[in-house]
């Protein structure tokens, strides 16, 4: 079975909003076997919005749209659907008491303009929405049937979750078919090199689909099986997804929702190891990376934004002479950083980077995008060079992640040689 989105607002096509609402429906649709043929962006036009919907009302069994439902001028899909599908609006009084109900409760009296909200195309069906004064709708005729969702994505979602997915489950056949995917995570490995390390694995993943999605500084391997009953699917998931980690060895972190961050503080949990950060140019970005997962508190010690030579000297206690003989961006005061943020916060693990993001300040022989980056644990001490092209953003995000996937690296190492002797 396969549908349409049509996504609905001039915010989505100025790109002052990004359509993540789509990208979450399609990945509903496809948990329960309907895949997503085609996505269609449109503004708040009334002649291209009527256009697009008899257009895909017409090509499509199944149709959501997400937008325009709210109290303002700009606000058509409603008078639009009801045009497309020859309905009139009619006002639903119980609907109107219920907004009306709802702005009391908030101590306030319901604009006019809300009126708008209680207005249902002929025949069509309402979709309550507790998050919001704008309801859902659901209108069909004999060539199609359409959900008409708010475009506020927590509004949205909780329709999509309570009415529309289980109407949807429930007139498919419950044996079809089903979409399911698995995401294979690794970082400090590049797309193409990547693909070259997993090439036969990928020319021998037939019926199942492989794709590369890179990220700055990462790349996701996403393994799709579409057409397959559900307990094939999973063992052929299982199983190549396990193909691909394996193969891609050192710069796996993880699968499907597990971050970067989840995966170094399991090892350092594992390890009873804790960690402190000493950042110049991320300022503050790997100690934020690091904290992101809930709980980081018994391993994350905390760190220090030395970003000028003057804290470098008296926060960290790296010495003068050796700032002035290497300079700031190098790997002799990369190294002491990590040292004498280990020592100072008493961590077993001191982590640090240095860098120039730009865009000025380079010279010929540090040039903007020059970073180091540094770990020490008990049993090591590694430093990376790195030379980065990209904006400031970039050359800062990429630092974190080389940094924390030298952490990871070093971690993972030990717990093996530590495993090893005993």
């Amino acid at each position: 079975m396969g549908a349409e989105i049509v996504a609905i607002g001039n915010e989505l096509l100025l790109g002052e909003t990004v359509d993540t609402n789509s990208a979450h429906v399609a990945r509903c649709l496809g948990r329960i076997g309907v895949r997503v043929r085609r996505t269609t962006v449109v503004g708040d036009d009334r002649e291209r919005l009527r256009a697009v919907l008899e257009e895909v009302c017409d090509r499509s069994r199944l149709v959501i749209t997400m937008g325009g439902l709210g109290p303002t001028h700009d606000d058509i899909t409603r008078e639009v659907v009801a045009e497309v599908f020859d309905r009139r609006l009619l006002l639903d009084e119980r609907l109107l008491s219920a907004l009306k109900e709802r702005f009391r409760r908030f101590g306030y009296e319901m604009p006019p303009a809300n009126r708008s909200q209680a207005e249902i195309p002929e025949g069509a069906r309402v979709i309550p929405n507790p998050h919001g004064t704008a309801p859902g709708l659901i209108i069909d005729d004999e060539r199609t049937t359409v959900y008409v969702l708010p475009g506020v994505p927590v509004e949205m979602k909780a329709l999509l979750d309570d009415a529309v997915l289980p109407e949807i489950l429930a007139a498919t056949d419950q044996q079809q078919p089903v979409i399911q995917s698995r995401v294979v995570r690794t970082v400090g490995i590049g797309e193409s090199a990547l693909a070259e390390e997993l090439a036969d694995l990928v020319a021998e993943a037939a019926p199942l689909e492989v794709a590369f999605l890179p990220h700055l500084g990462r790349v996701d391997v996403r393994v799709t099986a579409a057409g397959l009953p559900t307990a094939e699917a999973e063992t052929r998931l299982a199983e190549l997804t396990s193909a691909i980690a394996d193969r891609a060895g050192r710069w796996y972190y993880g699968e499907d929702e597990t971050t970067l961050s989840d995966a170094i503080l399991e090892q350092l949990r594992d390890r009873g190891w804790t960690v402190a950060v000493a950042e110049s140019c991320t300022g503050g970005g790997l100690g934020a990376a690091l904290t992101e997962a809930p709980g980081s508190s018994d391993v994350f010690l905390g760190g220090i934004v030395a970003y000028s030579n003057n804290v470098k000297t008296s926060a960290l206690g790296v010495s003068p002479m050796l700032l002035e003989e290497h300079g700031a961006v190098s790997e002799a005061v990369c190294r002491s950083m990590a040292a004498a943020i280990r020592e100072r916060f008493g961590a077993a693990v001191g982590c640090a980077i240095t860098g120039i993001a730009g865009p000025g300040g380079g010279t010929p022989e540090k040039p903007v995008g020059l970073v180091y980056c540094g770990v020490e644990t008990p049993l090591d001490s590694k430093i990376r060079r790195l030379d980065y092209p990209g904006t400031r953003d970039a050359v800062r995000e990429r630092a974190t992640l080389s940094t924390m996937g030298l952490l990871l690296s070093m971690t993972r190492a030990e717990n093996r040689s530590a495993e090893g002797a005993t």
